[in-house]
């Protein structure tokens, strides 16, 4: 799979993200929760003093899908993340803020965030707010 070009393309797999998130069909909404709870480096999106948290091995890669997800053996954030940096400008940073905010996301969808993220890796995020996105 080739990773995202742009903008638009990272707003596709993160609407595509949100539809599976609030469809609460149990495969597809397993696989995002399965997402957010695994996800090491976030794109963290304001919206109304609330976040929305999408996770770069996903929103990294073009028209992605759970489908094309879970076929994709190569999908790594050595290879998303560089490219998410160049289109947003910014390198994901480790921020407390945002990591409170992150458990609170994880709260609503119903689980207990880990204290770190996978591997006991720190996580970290991009801000992007809503408006200029």
């Amino acid at each position: 799979m080739r990773v995202v070009r742009d903008k638009n393309e990272l707003k596709i797999n993160m609407d595509i993200l949100d539809k599976y998130l609030k469809s609460k069909e149990n495969q597809e909404y397993s696989f995002g929760l399965s997402l957010i709870k695994k996800g090491i480096c976030f794109i963290a999106v304001e919206e109304n003093d609330a976040y929305k948290f999408y996770p770069s091995r996903f929103t990294g890669y073009a028209n992605n899908t759970m489908y094309l997800h879970k076929k994709n053996d190569e999908k790594d954030g050595k290879k998303t993340n560089p490219t998410i940096t160049s289109i947003l400008g910014d390198k994901p940073i480790v921020d407390k803020k945002l990591d409170t905010e992150y458990k609170k996301y994880c709260e609503k969808l119903g689980f207990t965030a880990n204290n770190k993220g996978s591997f006991g890796v720190e996580r970290k995020y991009w801000l992007l707010h809503k408006r200029l996105f």
